[in-house]
């Protein structure tokens, strides 16, 4: 695949995950137990053996600087992975894009939602054709759809298309998504692939996914057997269990410091669980941090900013009771993001000790500490934002 670039470019950008992406890029959500999203990115390319990547991201986040963990492609005079951020994105720049990397072949497609592609086997389906253009939907979770496409097509037939776009002015919000949209009023041709892809809409969807991990299917063994995927989030060494640890159906990862109880839970590089604490259902972003003797239930808590040695600054603070086993419950502000009562407690956020907060509940990134100054609780479907 050494005449063939790959372009990965983001979604829409929505409220779906709430905080989740609202300060990052989907690429740098953490999905799996040990990874990102970008790492599927990357795997993805590397695996086809590409002569170039391009990630898009439409945010301004630590993402190429994650992403240069792979190696040192700055150094390279055509980096093999170069990440491209922009709010607005333009045709002029895609015509660039293409004359800089100057392959026989383009792969376009959306690729921010964790995916495992066979990129180098559709090429080969895709040669076989002897098509100037294909585009393949994706097929996966029993059907396949427009909705998700990998665009494969040769550097003759992009050009075509992008100097049309020029010449008559166009603009879009997404240029790649205007590509495939021209492509396809042309009557391109479509085929379908299979693929795995877990794309994310919700936070009980994010959250399904990395319960199904610890359920014995599929999932764990195409992340962490078959896949070769490879993570870079910071940890410091090897997990540690305290005297009083009790694990039981749970992916625990590096770096992190078990004191008390957890119960089919997804617990991240780096988190914390205080002494006498339980946790059961839950998902524990990069470096989050739950008091002693705490209890958490169907809870995804997102991670925590390092700030280097010394004393743990609690998240969840002690004694606290956070979320519910109820199914039922959905957030009064936001009950397409967060329903099926799962609670979303966002990026260093502070429940000081003792506090409650119940099932379906939003508590905003950074806040938490002021409301419940005034009151103990912050009851079922209840939100703290700004």
């Amino acid at each position: 695949m050494d005449d063939v670039t790959i372009i990965s470019y983001p979604g829409e950008r929505n409220d779906g995950l709430l905080s989740l992406t609202g300060d990052r890029s989907r690429y740098l959500l953490p999905f799996g137990g040990r990874f990102r999203v970008v790492d599927f990115t990357v795997r993805n390319s590397l695996a086809a053996g590409a002569r170039r990547t391009v990630i898009f991201s439409n945010i301004q986040d630590d993402l190429d600087e994650y992403v240069h963990n792979y190696g040192d492609f700055k150094s390279e005079k055509f980096p093999r992975i170069k990440v491209v951020a922009s709010e607005a994105q333009d045709i002029q720049m895609c015509y660039k894009l293409v004359l800089d990397s100057n392959t026989a072949l383009y792969i376009i497609y959306n690729g921010d939602n964790p995916s495992l592609i066979d990129f180098a086997g559709i090429v080969k389906r895709f040669r076989k054709t002897r098509k100037h253009s294909l585009l393949y939907k994706m097929h996966f979770g029993g059907r396949a759809s427009l909705a998700n496409t990998i665009l494969v097509t040769n550097q003759k037939a992009l050009l075509s298309v992008i100097n049309r776009a020029i010449e008559e002015n166009r603009s879009a919000p997404n240029v790649f998504e205007m590509i495939v949209n021209i492509m396809v009023n042309k009557g391109i041709e479509t085929s379908t692939c299979h693929v795995h892809c877990w794309p994310i809409r919700s936070i009980p969807e994010y959250y399904g996914y990395h319960i199904d991990i610890l359920k014995g299917n599929d999932l764990f063994d195409l992340l962490y057997r078959k896949s070769a995927l490879s993570g870079h989030i910071n940890t410091n060494g090897y997990a540690k269990l305290g005297t009083n640890a009790k694990i039981k159906q749970s992916l625990v990862s590096d770096g992190c410091d078990i004191n008390g109880t957890v119960l089919s839970s997804i617990v991240y590089p780096g988190a914390v669980v205080g002494e006498g604490a339980f946790v059961k259902e839950c998902v524990l972003l990069p470096h989050a941090t739950i008091g002693p003797r705490s209890r958490l239930y169907r809870t995804v808590m997102d991670e925590k900013t390092v700030s280097g040695e010394g004393q743990v600054e609690w998240n969840v603070g002690e004694r606290c009771l956070i979320g519910s086993e109820a199914e039922g419950i959905k957030n009064n502000d936001f009950p397409r993001s967060i329903h099926s009562g799962i609670t979303l407690l966002g990026k260093n956020c502070s429940i000081p000790h003792g506090a409650r907060v119940g099932g379906a509940c939003y508590v905003a990134p950074g806040l938490g500490q002021e409301f419940f100054i005034k009151s103990k609780s912050l009851y079922d479907g209840m939100s703290i934002t700004r």
